[in-house]
């Protein structure tokens, strides 16, 4: 009985550290039991939360599209018709190319190598895309055949122009600017592949075409080529596709060509802070805050 006594009997020092801890222990407990519990997201929050990703994103596509479309050193270049065939050194340099790229196309020449088609020259890794762009309108090839070019040339001038005359005059379609694919676009005089491949691109983003000058939006295309292949050019029954700016998403909104990310911001802010945009006038008056406004976008939005 006195051992179990001696092993249950404490000091002073040992009692008060002995409280210490189970105060510290209760004081614990009580904390945890008062803390608040985790509160959910509610629909606000998370409508917040996407919004901000939201955001995130797009800044995140635009510098990407910002780097993309920064401008590349490209040749300072001055064409005019010319054989890539027959195209001498000295009329390589007149037209702008550089020394590497003539030589390119001539040593191409020496080791056999012929151009059939236009797009032969654009494989050429000296030639870059917006250089093969200027470059395109101003190839003249004759339509001779692959195996043509291996025969000895037997054929007289007066027999070549016999083939010339008989040959018949190729007609250019009218096309509708909405609905005509790259390929139809191609029969198009100065649009070339690359060209027409940007205005089917263009015509999406924008949600259809109102007018043929819009033409003159798509990168690659200047007034000379425009004022060539205009008269051959229609715009068909205008039913353009429309964006809800009330209800689209970020991404939406910003790929359209005629807003920018921080107009963008703005019609976002206004959605969830302000309200429902009501109608064009409030919008542009919101977007001219910062910038001018395109006025074709009005028939592009829907309230």
């Amino acid at each position: 009985m006195d051992g179990l006594r001696k092993w249950l009997t404490f000091s002073k020092g040992e009692r008060v550290a002995i409280i210490s801890i189970l105060a510290a222990i209760i004081v614990l407990v009580l904390v945890n039991l008062l803390r608040p519990t985790r509160v959910s997201l509610d629909e606000t929050s998370l409508h917040n939360l996407d919004s901000l990703l939201a955001l995130r994103q797009a800044a995140v596509e635009e510098m990407e599209q910002q780097k993309a479309s920064q401008p590349q050193e490209v040749a300072e270049l001055q064409p005019f018709p010319f054989n890539p065939n027959t195209m001498t050194e000295e009329e390589g340099l007149r037209m702008g190319l550089t020394d590497r790229q003539v030589r390119n196309i001539i040593n191409y020449r020496d080791k056999g190598g012929k151009f059939y088609s236009k797009n032969d020259l654009a494989k050429l890794y000296t030639i870059s895309e917006e250089e093969f762009e200027q470059l395109e309108p101003y190839i003249v090839l004759p339509e001779v055949a692959r195996k043509e070019y291996a025969k000895p040339k037997t054929e007289t001038k007066e027999n070549q122009k016999v083939v010339e005359e008989k040959k018949p005059q190729k007609t250019i379609p009218i096309v509708d600017l909405n609905t005509a694919d790259s390929a139809l676009l191609t029969e198009l005089p100065q649009i070339g592949p690359y060209t027409a491949a940007r205005i089917v691109t263009y015509r999406e983003k924008l949600g259809g075409y109102l007018n043929k000058e819009q033409l003159l939006e798509v990168k690659g295309m200047d007034e000379a080529r425009y004022n060539v292949a205009e008269p051959y050019i229609n715009i068909g029954a205008v039913a353009v596709a429309k964006i809800d700016v009330n209800r689209a998403d970020f991404k939406t909104l910003v790929n359209h060509p005629y807003l920018n990310y921080n107009q963008v911001k703005r019609i976002f802010n206004q959605r969830e802070k302000r309200g429902m945009i009501k109608d064009w006038s409030q919008l542009k008056a919101l977007l001219e805050e910062e910038e001018a406004v395109n006025p074709l976008l009005e028939y592009y939005v829907k309230f």
